[in-house]
């Protein structure tokens, strides 16, 4: 039995009847909902996190010439089109790998976007000693806070064949973070997040239309805060890790009765996505027991259907102004997914360490992760917003947890910086920063939204925002 439906079991008997409400609560994936400041005023600016596993291989994928006359390598090809709107970044060093406790991977993930070293805790994965969630707000979640609010959701965070290692969210598998010890957990179900995103957008608003709508969001809001006091009331019987599982629900309720009022999409460029996937037609699981098994074949063969389907509906959900900020993140640290479209039937993971390093497969994998960062490029380009498109208003952050696969080194991580955020980066450039703890490019993308703070994560690897970004 899965943690999930401990969970439900636990709740029935309590006596909870909100437990019924769980299996409906998927359909709304991860969100989280923070007390919102502010939102930026003109020009908009968005922002996005694009993710992909395993660091590099240095060889085929750093530039090499000057800042404004560079190479493309080969894991970089796909992107050529678009040399004009990257911000390629050497030299960067996520140095709170350097501390805590846990498998690199682990420290890797939880450290990307918050800047902050593990604990110790009870989630183990492999090497280095168990450990608990990210202890600080990533920056994603920080952003958003400002730049989205009152908008349908604070941010987005969808996956791609997410997770092939566990069952729900964990140390090792999870970037996003609302708060300290609250992992915001991708939507991995193209269709459930078609549901949850698009809900209402395009919807008739005829008399009769409106006056039903107000009835249905009257009883909506009734049912999500019977369940919310029926959960709150069960709380203190449940353990650490329902509690944390129980968290995560009430925090789902808290995201949709405030999206209820929310604007629905507006705009000659809002379209939503018409070739969503109606439901799986091949029954599998990508979470797994924690072994070394590999996804099964017809569900990994899935990913690139899945991948264009997430980011079309990220670019839409900016494009309806739905929200400011999203995330896209492929599989996880533990990689299990293999890549039967390339020739490569076993897993990631394998290609990296299991199987012996191989930097060829370990090259193909992370090139196509880069042709479909150039697809999300490519749609965000197509979306016009006056003389300027989707792609000119955000900021882009391709990133991955370690720098170097087989080592799992925490130097030269992988950052590049697309589009522009209105101004904020200047792109068509190669930067090497010789060394630098990554902080340094977190801070610098959070007084770009504008928020003025002036550490990130751990304050010990900060040393003020990046220069030579703008």
């Amino acid at each position: 039995m899965n943690a999930e439906s401990r969970l439900r079991r636990r709740l029935l008997m309590l006596g909870g009847g909100a437990a019924a409400l769980l299996p409906w609560l998927e359909l709304f994936g991860g969100g989280r909902i923070k007390e919102a400041s502010a939102q930026s005023q003109a020009p908009i600016k968005r922002l996005m996190v694009f993710f992909f596993p395993g660091g590099v291989i240095r060889e085929k994928y750093w530039p090499t010439g000057t800042e404004t006359n560079f190479t493309m390598p080969y894991i970089l090809e796909p992107l050529t089109k678009y040399k004009d709107k990257l911000l390629i970044m050497d030299g960067l060093e996520q140095r709170n790998m350097l501390d805590g406790y846990g498998h690199p991977h682990t420290r890797g993930m939880t450290g990307l976007l918050t800047g902050k070293a593990t604990i110790q805790g009870p989630y183990a994965f492999f090497l280095g000693g168990s450990t608990d969630f990210a202890q600080a707000a990533s920056i994603d979640h920080m952003i958003g806070n400002k730049i989205s609010s009152g908008l349908r959701f604070p941010s987005l965070e969808l996956g791609v064949l997410w997770p092939t290692y566990g069952t729900g969210p964990s140390p090792q598998n999870t970037i996003s973070y609302s708060g300290a010890g609250q992992p915001a957990q991708p939507t991995a179900d193209p269709w459930k997040a078609f549901q949850r995103i698009f809900a209402g957008v395009g919807a008739s608003t005829g008399t009769g239309a409106m006056n039903d709508a107000a009835l249905r969001l009257k009883r909506t809001e009734l049912v999500l805060d019977s369940a919310s006091a029926e959960f709150n009331a069960v709380m203190p019987a449940l353990g650490a890790e329902d509690k944390v599982r129980l968290q995560e629900h009430l925090s789902r309720l808290a995201e949709i009765r405030s999206s209820l009022t929310a604007p629905s999409g507006v705009g000659p460029s809002c379209l939503p996505p018409t070739t969503i996937t109606a439901a799986d037609t091949i029954s599998y699981s990508t979470g797994g027991d924690g072994s070394h098994q590999t996804v099964a074949a017809a569900a990994s063969n899935r990913m690139p259907t899945i991948s264009r389907q997430m980011i079309d509906m990220a670019v839409m959900s900016m494009a309806c102004d739905l929200t400011r900020v999203a995330s896209i993140q492929y599989t996880d640290a533990a990689s299990r997914a293999s890549f039967p479209w390339l020739n490569l039937n076993e897993n990631h993971h394998f290609y990296q360490h299991d199987g012996g390093f191989q930097q060829q497969p370990c090259a193909d994998i992370t090139r196509f992760f880069l042709g479909e960062f150039a697809y999300l490029l490519q749609r965000m380009s197509e979306v016009k917003e006056g003389d300027k498109t989707l792609l000119d208003s955000t900021a882009i952050l391709m990133c991955s947890e370690i720098g170097d696969p087989p080592s799992h080194d925490h130097r030269r991580i992988p950052f590049i910086l697309a589009g522009s955020a209105s101004g904020s980066f200047k792109t068509g450039r190669f930067l090497n920063f010789g060394g630098k703890a990554h902080h340094g490019l977190l801070l610098s993308l959070l007084n770009a939204y504008g928020l003025p703070d002036t550490t990130v994560g751990d304050a010990k690897y900060n040393s003020g925002p990046l220069s030579g970004l703008g």
